[in-house]
């Protein structure tokens, strides 16, 4: 989503401090960084995301949202603290394109029509082999396209909320055209902006990393491990004076005077990202104002949920 940016109040950024995130140091993304995986067919997530902890050594590794075994496609793991970026994630929208096999053929205008019928609020009971209690929940489904339809065969596009089964879908399409159904294949293309165009195989991680390693090359670490920000996309953003930077991270919540530059259609409760005028991310937090209020008002603007930038990058005081 493109948010609109407000001016509060204008202010400069000194380059003697921070620096913009395509500069990063390595041993920074190393140990604050995203790898946007290709998870590959058969194994779970959290061993894929052990195999890059020990291929890396780092010294700990954390996916945000699981893909089944038999599942490909974008799966982001944080490195080391950058596990700690898991609540911007884990909960975004995702993309799935999938194929569904029937026991039968249909016509093409039934399938789209049928599929049509899903977007919107769907009550889904996760499936046996789920993770998470088997209970009726609602799961909201904003898009669905029918990409081919050759006879017994479908392939789909679905965009969906966080917790969405599209194995309950494939079930409940079957159901609906009067056919058994099957998914021998599904394939995650999206989470929040984190796209499968950015996914790299567990193979070139490797490669890029041992380069790093034994040569200092960081060209290929860079293409490998995104920065914090990358995380951040889809969040809205609130952006800080310098003179801001510090007292946040070191865990001080934002006031509205501290702001310099924000994004439109804000609501109080909504999770933000506080960034510096370069563009780094400092936190995450909970918006305690609307937009609308922090551009007019002073107080608490927002409540911090994690600090995601090292305290002293920004002097305490400036002169």
């Amino acid at each position: 989503m493109n948010r609109e940016w407000f001016v509060r109040e204008e202010a400069d950024t000194d380059p003697d401090f921070g620096c913009v995130p395509s500069s990063r140091p390595a041993e920074e993304l190393l140990e604050r960084g995203v790898v946007v995986l290709d998870k590959p067919f058969g194994p779970p997530s959290n061993q894929v995301s052990s195999w890059l902890r020990k291929s890396l050594d780092l010294g700990r590794t954390g996916h945000f949202g699981t893909l089944d075994p038999h599942a490909t496609g974008v799966l982001p793991i944080g490195l080391n603290r950058g596990t700690r970026l898991s609540p911007a994630l884990s909960k975004t929208q995702k993309e799935y394109v999938f194929e569904v096999s029937l026991s039968a053929p249909v016509s093409e205008s039934d399938a789209r029509e049928a599929l049509k019928g899903f977007v919107g609020e769907n009550r889904q009971v996760p499936p046996e082999k789920s993770a998470v209690e088997r209970r009726e929940r609602s799961r909201e489904l904003y898009e669905a396209e029918l990409l081919e339809c050759p006879g017994d065969t479908l392939l789909a596009r679905v965009r969906c909320e966080s917790g969405f089964y599209v194995r309950v879908l494939v079930n409940q399409l079957g159901d609906r055209l009067g056919t058994d159904a099957e998914m021998p294949d599904l394939r995650r293309t999206l989470q929040g902006e984190l796209s499968e165009e950015e996914c790299v195989t567990l193979q070139e991680a490797v490669e890029a990393y041992q380069e790093y390693s034994d040569t200092g090359e960081v060209t290929g670490l860079r293409d490998v491990v995104k920065p914090p920000e990358a995380a951040v996309g889809h969040l809205p953003k609130l952006a800080i004076k310098d003179t801001a930077v510090n007292a946040v991270a070191n865990g001080a919540d934002l006031g509205a005077g501290g702001i310099s530059r924000l994004q439109e259609d804000i609501s109080e409760g909504d999770r933000v990202a506080i960034m510096t005028l370069k563009g780094e991310l400092v936190a995450l937090a909970t918006a305690e104002m609307t937009s609308e209020q922090m551009y007019e008002e002073h107080g608490s603007a927002a409540d911090l949920e994690s600090v995601h930038m090292e305290p002293e990058r920004y002097p305490r005081r400036w002169n």
